[in-house]
């Protein structure tokens, strides 16, 4: 009788042990590397289909792994009391606590852990088996956890999960296990594509590179051609009025074929019609109509049609993989450090591009641009030499003109002076 009851101990733990296992291994499993795994393993598809029934398979687990537990328990506890009788009532809790503490719950789970999908895998078909014999059970308890939560005043219901910013914490994450820092940028800035607009990353209209459609057709094609663009606005009686835009390549197949330029409506025939966007489409929306429409270039305008900016599919790119520069570039980045670790920052630097160069983070989503934001900070125009504290920066306006920022010093305030 002795050698039964100790093989059905030995049993019971090994079960116990099993399903403690798989409790972990199912809980632990990345439901990413699963559906990666799907492809060429059925099985993976099959525990992506219980881990969406996570409640009720683990009421099967928990459910079988107590009842063996309370057998091992009761059965230990009647060998202690034959052989030491009341005081083996006492010595059986803490003999049998402890080995199924180390042997059932924390062994299993920590050599699962290290390898949860392999494990998940390799038990799938007896997580199918539990499911299907104990499914009226757990499903019954299931449905008394929820009434009692509910009873209590407590919400059983599982908040919608926000997949981006899963998938940002997963990089945040994993960034410091091997992604370096340019990596983990450019999979940020992709999140970011679907809720940063084009407003934030234009080119303002003041700075857009455009020349009047009436000058003189020589003049006008000396201008074109000495430009650092391809494709290059052209406005009529007002910057703000853009007509068309020309592309370099058409302007210079008519060269090739006209002697003598002197009519300036042929201008019109080669240029192409502007194309305007509101100022709140997104970056990831505006891409996929530059991909529908072939179309490199845009201008964004506000709701009530006034020119705000420029935007191009260069420009989305570089919101990805950083500044694209090529030969005709002007290699101004808009910032210069000081021997006195200050920065020297022109106001047009948009705040995006500090955070990514140097890590200077905001907090301010209703501003694109430093001046912008020191704008939004003092309520006014600031005189220069006025000094503005942002956060940990400490920020002096060097030069105003025309009532705009256009050059501010930039002094990050280290943790002493943020305390005093």
């Amino acid at each position: 009788m002795l050698f039964v009851f100790f093989i059905l101990i030995i049993v019971f733990a090994v079960l116990a042990a099993f399903l403690s296992a798989s409790e972990t291994a199912v809980i632990a499993s990345s439901p990413f590397r699963l559906n990666q795994m799907a492809k060429k393993n059925p099985s993976a598809s099959v525990l992506l289909e219980l881990q969406k029934q996570m409640p009720v398979l683990i009421g099967c687990l928990l459910f079988t792994n107590i009842c063996l537990l309370n057998g091992m328990a009761s059965i230990a506890t009647e060998l202690f009391r034959q052989y030491l009788g009341p005081l083996g009532l006492v010595i059986a809790p803490v003999v049998v606590s402890a080995l199924t503490a180390l042997y059932v719950e924390i062994l299993p789970k920590i050599y699962v852990y290290q390898c949860p999908e392999r494990a998940a895998l390799f038990l799938v078909p007896l997580l199918q088996f539990l499911k299907r014999f104990l499914f009226p059970i757990t499903l019954l308890m299931d449905r008394i956890a929820h009434y009692s939560l509910s009873w209590l005043g407590v919400s059983s219901t599982k908040e919608t999960a926000n997949t981006l910013e899963d998938l940002r914490g997963a990089i945040d994450l994993h960034a410091g296990s091997g992604i370096i820092s340019h990596e983990r940028a450019m999979l940020g800035s992709i999140l970011d594509l679907s809720r940063v607009t084009v407003s934030e990353i234009m080119v303002h209209r003041k700075n857009i590179v455009s020349f009047n459609i009436d000058l003189p057709f020589e003049q006008l094609c000396e201008y074109l051609l000495t430009a650092p663009y391809t494709r290059i606005p052209l406005w009529k009686d007002s910057p703000d009025n853009i007509v068309g835009v020309i592309h370099l390549k058409t302007l210079m197949r008519y060269l090739q074929k006209k002697d003598k330029l002197k009519e300036n409506s042929d201008i019109y025939s080669m240029m192409k019609a502007p194309w305007f966007i509101p100022e709140t489409s997104t970056l990831f929306y505006q891409m996929q109509l530059f991909k529908e429409k072939h179309s490199h270039q845009a201008f964004v305008v506000d709701e009530y049609g006034s020119l705000l900016g420029m935007v191009t599919l260069e420009d989305i790119l570089e919101e990805i993989v950083g500044e694209i520069r090529d030969e005709y570039d002007v290699d101004f980045p808009g910032v210069r450090t000081t021997p006195q670790e200050t920065y020297l920052v022109r106001g047009c630097v948009t705040l995006r591009d500090l955070r990514r160069q140097y890590e200077w983070n905001f907090d301010e989503p209703s501003v694109s641009t430093l001046a912008g934001l020191i704008l939004h900070t003092c309520r006014t125009i600031p005189e220069v030499g006025t000094v503005v504290r942002i956060k940990e920066f400490e920020m002096k306006i060097l030069r105003v003109h025309h009532h705009q920022v256009t050059l501010i010093e930039v002094t990050p305030m280290r943790s002493e002076e943020n305390i005093q």
